[in-house]
């Protein structure tokens, strides 16, 4: 089936307000279900002392298909002292438009201050979808907060956007799209085929603290754009945009949970660990955020977040039986805070009936083992630096 590519006019963004000068990124992930209830989920970002939201979304499609949504209600986060984060969720109905591509955009005025290259500008990002008319999608699945905002001055900075595919899509990322507000990308910063994120330190070297004591980390805005294909043809995009907090070498680090990355089959139990670390010897709290699967969210897994101790690792033990869940990925968010700076952890499962090409499934005596070893031979450690 072809595609329809709708325009997407500069009008448009009038529609999708919220009064700010104050706001630090946001993105908008879409899912449309079988009934042709299409689902935004926005998470924006804001000044720890103006707390705001995306407030509504503008949706075109074909077939003249046109409506402003109102999101909410708000869901706010702060449990990190530089920024205060905001996740609202809203559906509608698009049955109406019929197949076609679906955009999804929200604008307004402004960002934070200071920010050398995007200070006070508009903001805004666009998503999109296509709907067949008949069946349920979730081609991108994103959590934007973990990507670790801490850049060293002078070191390289190096981290995966962390981005699935619940409808098993081919993903690809572009950063060189133009973006509402951004004057320039950050420099030095590129996107691989992989989704990780590179800076040389020559470049971060030359990022500044931002001068206005009410916009702390707000130092460097950054910008992607995830898109979603399948046998050649683009079925779903994703912008997204955020801040970096330029810090100085030798001063408080934010912590480090490592990432986990299991392959299983339906029905195995998954017992593992995931570890926090803090370079200052911090000690670090870890807390369950979310556990989400083709499906949405997916219940039974149980997390013990284990004991924080001043300069030790805190391991933190993950279980879920799946025991009648339809293959595909699952991934568990875990929150570390050393009590003002945050980093996320996930827990990839990839759930299948057949062992993956290439790999041994796992058996649950393994997964077991693991656990005791501290997820031994499971664990996918970010470079952050």
């Amino acid at each position: 089936m072809r595609k329809l590519v709708i325009a997407v006019s500069a009008a448009l963004f009038a529609a999708g307000t919220a009064e700010a000068s104050h706001n630090r990124g946001s993105v908008l992930i879409p899912s449309v279900d079988a009934q042709g209830n299409l689902t935004i989920e926005a998470t924006s970002f804001w000044r720890t002392s103006f707390v705001d939201a995306v407030n509504s979304v503008t949706i075109t499609g074909p077939n003249g298909f046109f409506t402003a949504l109102s999101m909410g209600p708000d869901t706010v986060n702060t449990s990190d002292t530089r920024f205060t984060r905001v996740d609202e969720t809203a559906s509608t109905s698009i049955s109406n438009g019929g197949a076609g591509l679906y955009t999804i955009s929200w604008a307004s005025c402004c960002r934070a201050g200071g920010i050398p290259n995007a200070g006070d500008q508009n903001m805004g990002t666009t998503s999109t979808i296509f709907w067949d008319g008949s069946s349920s999608t979730k081609p991108i699945q994103f959590d934007i907060q973990n990507i670790q905002p801490n850049v060293v001055r002078g070191q390289a900075y190096s981290d995966n956007l962390d981005v699935t595919s619940p409808d098993g899509a081919n993903l690809s990322y572009n950063d060189n799209y133009v973006p509402v507000g951004i004057l320039y990308q950050a420099p030095g910063f590129t996107i691989s085929n992989s989704g990780q994120i590179m800076i040389p330190g020559t470049d971060t070297a030359g990022y500044a603290d931002n001068p206005q004591p009410a916009n702390p980390g707000a130092d460097m805005a950054f910008y992607g754009q995830i898109i979603a294909k399948e046998g050649g043809d683009e079925i779903a995009s994703v912008q997204f945009d955020w801040l970096f907090d330029a810090v100085a070498q030798g001063s408080n680090q934010v912590p480090d949970v490592g990432d986990v990355v299991i392959n299983a089959q339906v029905g195995d139990f998954i017992d593992t660990n995931i570890i926090g670390t803090d370079p200052n010897g911090d000690p670090v709290t870890l807390s369950f955020l979310s556990f989400n699967g083709p499906g949405g969210p997916v219940a039974g897994g149980m997390f013990s977040p284990g004991m924080p101790m001043a300069g030790s690792p805190t391991t933190g033990n993950f279980q879920w039986d799946s025991t009648g869940f339809a293959p595909g990925t699952y991934i568990a968010t875990i929150l570390g805070s050393d009590g003002g700076l945050t980093d996320q952890g996930t827990i990839t499962i990839n759930l299948g009936t057949t062992p993956p090409p290439g790999t041994v499934p796992l058996p649950a005596g393994f997964l077991l083992m693991a656990s005791a070893l501290g997820g031994f031979g499971l664990m996918r450690r970010r470079q952050k630096k």
